[in-house]
């Protein structure tokens, strides 16, 4: 018996391949190459590795002021944290961005949030709800994340004083915090 398909079966029949591979990539990101709650440690991300320059961006924070990643090479760190507020994994991590906030802002550590795809009124009324402090920047056309080679949320970056790539983390994991509290502990003294 001989079976003959039309084009447009060859088309879905095409599709649904495509769908499958890209599935299988998916399921080995999440399966195999990140582990416990979407966790990654890591080196890198994308083509930015620990130690690398970390590129620079200019976009306007949520109150309207200008923040040059570069121009903040007057802190000793900046911790930038890419998230959503769909995010499971992002919602639990930002107490821990504000208590970062809280204990290191006097010690010229900045966080700076970074949210990815959001609309501003999302962003403000999350933040607001929730009496979140730290600076927030939208990327709703996600080019800053682009060019941190972000492909996962939350990835949590820190930039020294040197414009250098200090640490990549990305999912969250609480078991990692006194790491991150330890770098910025050396950063800043």
């Amino acid at each position: 018996m001989r079976v003959r398909l039309n084009k447009k079966q060859l088309i879905w029949g095409a599709a649904g391949i495509a769908f499958a591979l890209g599935s299988i990539k998916i399921h080995h990101k999440v399966k195999v190459e990140l582990t416990h709650d979407g966790l990654a440690v890591t080196n890198r991300l994308g083509d930015i590795q620990v130690g690398s320059e970390a590129p620079d961006f200019s976009a306007a924070d949520l109150q309207g002021r200008q923040v040059v990643l570069s121009e903040l090479r007057d802190r000793k760190a900046v911790v930038v944290d890419f998230w959503a507020t769909w995010c499971a994994p992002c919602l639990r991590s930002m107490p821990k961005l504000q208590e970062l906030h809280e204990d290191f802002g006097e010690r010229q550590v900045e966080v700076l949030a970074v949210n990815l795809g959001e609309d501003l009124d999302t962003i403000e009324e999350f933040l607001r709800r929730r009496k979140y402090t730290f600076r927030v920047v939208a990327d709703q056309d996600q080019a800053i994340g682009a060019r941190f080679g972000v492909n996962a949320i939350p990835s949590q970056l820190v930039v020294n004083a040197d414009g250098l790539i200090a640490w990549i983390q990305t999912g969250y994991d609480p078991g990692r915090e006194n790491e991150l509290r330890q770098l910025l502990e050396r950063l800043t003294q």
